[in-house]
Order: C-alpha cells, then sequence, then structure tokens
C-alpha cells in the first residue's frame, strides 16, 4: 500500500502591532515571514474598545513564534 506524502504544516508566527508600522518594519516583517503562516493584530485599531486579552494571550501560546512591534 503506497502512503501519501504530506506536506509539513508551516510554522505560525504572530505579529502584535501597537502603531501603523513604517517601511523599514515592513521590510523587516516580510523578511522574518518568509515560510512561515502568518497573522497580524493590530492593537492601535481598537478605537476607544480594548483589545481581547484573553483571545491575545490564547494566540500567544498557539502560535510558533510571537514578535511585537512598537
Amino acid at each position: 500500500m503506497e502512503r501519501k506524502k504530506q506536506m509539513p504544516k508551516r510554522k505560525q508566527m504572530l505579529h502584535i502591532l501597537k502603531t501603523p508600522t513604517d517601511d523599514l518594519q515592513r521590510t523587516f516583517m516580510y523578511a522574518l515571514s518568509l515560510g512561515y503562516s502568518c497573522l497580524q493584530i493590530p492593537l492601535f485599531e481598537m478605537e476607544g474598545e480594548a483589545p481581547d486579552y484573553d483571545e491575545l494571550i490564547d494566540l500567544i501560546f498557539d502560535f510558533d513564534e510571537v514578535i511585537c512591534w512598537w
């Protein structure tokens, strides 16, 4: 019986953004994210609402790597 090879699961990277990114930050983010499945959480876009910190903590522990940007 022949087994099908499965694609390896991509590592996940979480980017937490405290402020809008500039060109240099976007360049770093792109370079660091190659080969990863990424999610960006822009905390600055909450418009008066507090972030759901319980969900954010869950995401931090679910992802393989986390980078916080100021």
